[in-house]
């Protein structure tokens, strides 16, 4: 008897995986595809065509919970394929809307060119299809829809705990800033936190709330903050966004203790499950916010993770509010380019199989990638992934020189930008005249801003990028090239590498696009064509906080038996390779049994410690350190008790002077105060890497005092191409300066001598922001008194890279270094001394000859209007 609860539908969706015809139909759309995409002759049979529709239409409106997903993706996959092959062809049109209605994707259609017979069936669908807009309407964002499955995440972000996780290209983060946007222009009074995992990423989502949110801002009494300085500054709001690092925001929780957050949304959260040492700072947050009387509401949104639920644990939640998203709003196609078998295939998705479409004549990376480009019949925008920074330099060099010049005034003006931001030698420079540029952690975030723009705009074609790209920037791809599957050091896990190709074929630039996936020359290639399959093919593994990945039995034993003799360098634990990250795990774990919190990393090793052990580590921390609460992650008691020392006996006493008295830099002074920070911290043990410490006494001498050179040029208030131009002078008599091990050349190929020496620069500036920032908080916390502000603070300085305190005050107010020494430059015409706030900013800022600052100012306008006159 035919069971009555299943439609027919169903029952045709429970077999198609194993239909054999409609395999073979997608077997032929692939091939085919492949011949239109290099422009070869192709050609779909009429009857195939209309099968595939049929197919599409049917897979759109799937309902069964287990195969769903994927039905709906390939029939997305169907007609984006068809559409981009015959976009003149009525009845592909016609179906395309059907299908897109069905998944709940009502964009704006393009001009079909067909007409609609007016039946009651076409009058009832464009009915529904217009009423389903008005209801998908994005709130406080009329003129946006929701696309998928986008309306169930935006409702969830109102819970009181909730995690949802998603395709890359399912707009995350955008739907978390209308949330923001929809709630300010509601007028309700609130304070908004966002993490995000790079100061790249805190530009990005920062201009698009300022743009979109507008006066929005002011007249709600609202204002977004990125970092610490800005929040000391008072002016009249309420209400704040602060958009920040878990570095940053953990901080500046600890520095305020009555700073409240009413919503915290954890973006790029998958974070959380890497065994890095920053991944720390998200368990600070969320300890701090626990002990709270009023918890904020907490998201945590994450690409792919098949086991959202696993960031509710932190919060000790267990009302399972999580949602997982299996279904895209965007589809790709993959190649296989194995250099090993010369061999170039596409893969399917469906039956998880290769289709061989050609042999290679030649295997060179960088000759694959432009033949497969030229080859292409039409211009794409092309992103090229590697394994190291060495790698995309080198290869960006030989692609270059395959490159025509291109006769471009946009070109030659970025070039021109580039040659005055960083230094004319760069080799940048001369790059993006062709049309190519590279994308590394490396260059400054106005220039990689001014890449991704020009990139975006199209005028950029080739982009050739490391895992900064993973960090969540946003860059409209038509092809993604993957040329290993590293990540520096590290292997590029399975939820990297899916997240880094789900970056083509992006909302709002196309619904299509290519992954070229590149596997090594040699068999057993660490990327070879079997490593590739293993991770199309598997499904995700749910995965683990990266504290209960690190606390395996061994670990807690030896952490345990450290503590237990009052040793914070838990000289106990053999793991080099993660000693940093659970040294760190150690601090939180103090500072939660310290404050008798029943946080995550205390549960995890509770797991293996009973109360009589916690007991015994309280009582030796007690006594070895009995003034130590632990508040600070990013220090131990011995560093904390060493430095207060120091400071009773008037070994340090105050910053040293930035120039002695005939006006030179003070390297000396520096160099000394550096070598007492690195007795009192512990550099040799604590920060190996950063003193050379493996190396001979007077390597760890010459470091020290190239950082003393380079952080004096730096909170002088230098500029970069001037930083550059000292370091190729040095570097002509003493060429491993700033590179003791020299590293950056022995590491470089096809890079001229003066790039090598300005990428170290760059390399070794990003170096002591991160590294000596912290500790000059720390000593600048210590000398400190809640009376006086300190005067000469080092931590201000290197935060702004100036002592100049009006350009201090313009950076905290939201422009860059580089524009506040242009507007200090020209204080006479652009500043007035006696304002309520201290200074104020003339109407002349809107005419000055700097693009930057005349851009900078219209955000800055938005966020802080007090400001100008």
């Amino acid at each position: 008897m035919v069971e009555q609860s299943k439609t027919l539908a169903e029952y045709l969706y429970d077999n198609l995986h194993q239909n054999s015809y409609l395999k073979k139909l997608i077997q032929r759309l692939l091939l085919e595809y492949s011949y239109y995409l290099f422009d070869a002759n192709w050609s779909l049979e009429k009857k195939e065509k209309i099968d595939l529709l049929k197919f599409a239409d049917l897979l759109s409106k799937a309902k069964d919970p287990c195969g769903s997903a994927d039905c709906k993706n390939l029939s997305l996959r169907i007609i984006a394929l068809l559409n981009e092959m015959s976009p003149e062809d009525p009845s592909v049109n016609l179906v395309s809307n059907s299908v897109l209605s069905s998944l709940n994707n009502y964009l704006p259609r393009k001009n079909s060119g067909y007409s609609k017979v007016s039946t009651i069936d076409f009058l009832w669908n464009e009915i529904m299809d217009n009423y389903n807009t008005l209801k998908r309407r994005i709130p406080g964002a009329e003129k946006q829809t929701f696309i998928g499955s986008q309306d169930k995440v935006f409702a969830s972000l109102d819970k009181e705990v909730n995690s949802f996780s998603a395709p890359t290209s399912m707009g995350k983060t955008y739907l978390i800033k209308k949330y923001i946007e929809y709630k300010v222009k509601s007028g309700e009074e609130l304070n908004f936190g966002i993490t995000v995992p790079s100061k790249a990423l805190i530009t990005e989502v920062r201009s698009s709330l300022l743009k979109d949110l507008g006066a929005e801002l002011s007249r709600n009494f609202y204002r977004i903050i990125s970092s610490a300085g800005e929040y000391t500054l008072q002016y009249e709001n309420r209400n704040y966004i602060f958009v920040m690092t878990p570095e940053r925001l953990s901080n500046l929780l600890s520095e305020d203790s009555k700073l409240r957050l009413d919503y915290l949304f954890i973006d790029e959260s998958q974070k959380v499950t890497e065994m890095d040492s920053r991944s720390i700072y998200y368990y600070d947050i969320i300890d701090q916010i626990k002990n709270w009387r009023q918890v904020p509401k907490i998201t945590f949104a994450s690409p792919l993770i098949p086991n959202p639920n696993l960031f509710l644990e932190l919060m000790d939640n267990n009302d399972q509010n999580y949602i997982r998203i299996n279904e895209s709003p965007v589809t790709q196609n993959k190649f296989l380019i194995d250099r090993y078998d010369k061999t170039f295939s596409i893969y399917n998705d469906w039956d998880k199989n290769i289709q061989k479409l050609s042999r290679l004549s030649e295997t060179s990376i960088s000759h694959v990638v432009l033949q497969i480009i030229n080859k292409m019949c039409r211009d794409t925008q092309n992103l090229i992934y590697y394994g190291s920074k060495a790698d995309v330099m080198s290869d960006a060099v030989i692609i270059s020189r395959e490159l025509p010049d291109i006769n471009s005034p946009k070109l030659q003006k970025l070039s021109d930008y580039i040659s005055r931001k960083i230094h004319p030698n760069y080799v940048l420079v001369d790059l993006v005249k062709k049309g190519i540029a590279f994308h590394i952690g490396e260059l400054p975030l106005d220039v990689r801003t001014k890449i991704e723009e020009a990139y975006r705009n199209g005028i950029l074609k080739i982009i050739l990028c490391t895992s900064t790209l993973l960090e969540g920037v946003n860059l409209p791809a038509d092809n993604i090239f993957v040329t290993s599957l590293n990540n520096g050091k590290n292997k590029l896990s399975q939820l990297e590498f899916l997240n880094l190709i789900g970056r083509v074929g992006r909302l709002g630039h196309s619904m299509l696009g290519n992954v070229f996936l590149i596997t090594g020359e040699k068999e057993k290639s660490h990327g070879n064509l079997n490593a590739y399959l293993r991770y199309l093919n598997q499904k995700l593994k749910k995965e683990k906080l990266s504290v209960e990945k690190a606390l395996r039995p061994k670990q807690v034993a030896a952490i345990k038996k450290s503590l237990n003799e009052g040793d914070l360098g838990l000289t106990t634990i053999d793991d080099k390779k993660n000693y940093d990250f659970l040294r760190k795990i150690s601090l939180i774990y103090v500072k939660e049994i310290t404050h008798k919190q029943k946080g995550f990393t205390r549960k995890q090793f509770r797991k293996s410690l009973s109360d009589k052990d916690e007991e015994g580590i309280v009582k030796a921390l007690r006594s070895k350190y009995p003034n130590d609460r632990q508040e600070d992650v990013n220090f131990s008691a011995d560093q904390a008790d060493l430095l207060k020392q120091s400071i009773n006996s008037e070994d340090i006493f105050e910053f040293p002077p930035i120039f002695k008295d005939d006006s030179k830099l003070d390297v000396d002074n520096t160099y000394n105060f550096f070598v007492k920070l690195s007795d009192v911290f512990k550099w040799n043990l604590y920060e190996q890497k950063f003193v050379n410490a493996d190396a001979d006494k007077k390597t760890q001498q010459k470091t020290l005092e190239d950082y003393a050179k380079l952080t004096l040029l730096w909170i002088s208030g230098y500029g970069l191409k001037d930083i550059c131009g000292f370091a190729l002078e040095i570097r002509k008599y003493d060429p491993t300066f700033l590179d003791r091990l020299d590293q950056d050349r022995r590491l470089s190929r096809n890079i001229d001598w003066d790039t090598i020496t300005i990428n170290t620069v760059m390399r070794q500036l990003n170096k002591i922001n991160f590294v000596l920032g912290k500790y000059f908080l720390k000593v600048a916390k210590e000398l400190s008194t809640n009376e006086s502000q300190l005067e000469n603070n080092w931590y201000r300085y290197l935060e702004y890279g100036t002592n100049s305190d009006l350009r201090i005050w313009l950076q905290q107010n939201g422009y860059s270094r580089e524009s506040s020494q242009f507007i200090e430059a020209k204080a006479e015409e652009l500043i007035i001394d006696n304002g309520p706030f201290g200074w104020l900013i003339t109407s002349a800022i809107n005419k000055v000859d700097d693009l930057d600052v005349v851009n900078e100012t219209k955000e800055v306008r938005a966020n802080v209007p007090e400001i100008f006159n």
